[in-house]
């Protein structure tokens, strides 16, 4: 088996080409990146437009139709990528990509995984025509969470490869001074969050509908901060008495998010129907984790397993268990004793094997081994 810390090579033993396109060049695209980049593989891009960490490309392309999508592509196979990720909605570029690499002849030649963050099929319990004609065009696929994993692969009947893949920070993301912990004060949000006035994000995705969940909190006596990364909710969650930020730039929130106390993953599912919420991993866990913070999980099902897993926050059933934090003060220094050991352990870096190996499937090559102490990492989080 190939070194862990070399990269997979072409047959000319340059490490691969490897474009990240999405529409929306998210975090996730940007966390998965760096770590191949630690690794040694030449990264390219494309999104809808420039956003935080396209910077770090080799290129980066922005495209506006299908017409410049294609033609990007193109571009990109004939620079030599043999590795496309395509990452979550809309699924009609994936069908793009498909038609361009069966256009060129290279289907033996160009490998094109789809990084599913969010599906319909999950979210909206329903299965749109794009979705499947993306499963069938994708020659890999890569999953947010178990439980979806095995729900969509049965739902789709996928008999190609496949992963998953959480949505882990990179090493080193946060920085703080340990000594600086006791005087951390008050509850933080970061994410996005639905403007009680929009009926029809409250409608489509009620579970990000969180208005009366940050009121309720701030009204039990906790000082609440939100870095919100829509500007809508920065506008219209003021009346819930929490101390708002308008959309902040990665960097600079992550170094922001070091001075709370605890950082909150609430959702409106209390009465459990929000597959989206019962079934995914969100960023925001883990970006508490790595900025120092126990999390507070209510009403998200998948995130309270991985918390109580791993040791790395407090779980309630309801959010009126949160009271003032006061009661959580008895427990709080071994969880951080916890969150010392976790946040070294579950970063991008220790787990971006999985996509390097599928890539190596896909493309022919031998997979790439890993240490003995990663693979117990890796044995038991992915344990179920």
């Amino acid at each position: 088996m190939k070194d862990y810390a070399q990269p997979l090579v072409d047959k000319n033993g340059n490490p691969l080409k490897l474009l990240e396109a999405a529409s929306h060049h998210c975090i996730r695209c940007v966390k998965k990146t760096y770590a191949l980049q630690q690794v040694g593989y030449e990264m390219h891009g494309m999104g809808h437009k420039v956003s935080f960490g396209t910077d770090m490309y080799e290129t980066y392309q922005v495209w506006q139709n299908e017409k410049q999508f294609k033609n990007a592509i193109k571009s990109y196979i004939n620079l030599g990528v043999t590795g496309i990720t395509y990452n979550n909605e809309p699924d009609k570029p994936v069908i793009w990509i498909r038609e361009v690499i069966n256009e060129m002849g290279v289907q033996d030649k160009v490998k094109l995984i789809t990084d599913l963050h969010d599906l319909d099929s999950i979210r909206k319990n329903i299965i749109p025509i794009d979705e499947r004609e993306m499963f069938n065009s994708s020659d890999g696929l890569i999953y947010v969470s178990l439980p979806i994993q095995e729900i969509t692969n049965k739902l789709h009947q996928i008999n190609k490869p496949n992963v998953v893949l959480y949505s882990y920070c990179n090493r080193g993301v946060a920085v703080f001074n340990e000594n600086d912990v006791p005087n951390r004060r008050h509850v933080v949000y970061e994410g996005g969050a639905n403007p009680p006035n929009d009926e029809r994000l409250n409608r489509d995705f009620s579970y990000r509908d969180i208005y009366g969940i940050i009121k309720k909190i701030v009204e039990m006596g906790n000082e609440v901060h939100m870095y919100c990364g829509n500007f809508t909710a920065y506008q219209t969650y003021n009346s819930t008495g929490a101390v708002l930020y308008p959309p902040t730039d990665y960097t600079k929130m992550m170094a922001e998010l070091v001075k709370y106390k605890y950082g909150l993953v609430a959702f409106n599912n209390k009465d459990g129907k929000q597959n989206q919420v019962n079934y995914t991993l969100t960023n925001k866990e883990s970006e508490y984790l790595h900025a120092g913070l126990p999390t507070l999980v209510c009403w998200a099902p998948e995130t309270e397993k991985h918390v109580r897993k791993h040791g790395t926050g407090f779980v309630f059933s309801d959010v009126e268990e949160i009271g003032n934090c006061s009661q959580l003060e008895s427990m709080y220094f071994d969880v951080m004793q916890n969150i010392k050991v976790k946040r070294e352990e579950l970063c991008m870096e220790n787990y971006i094997v999985l996509v390097e190996n599928l890539y190596a499937e896909l493309l022919g090559l031998e997979k790439k081994g890993i240490p003995d102490n990663i693979q117990k990492l890796h044995d038991f989080e992915f344990k179920v």
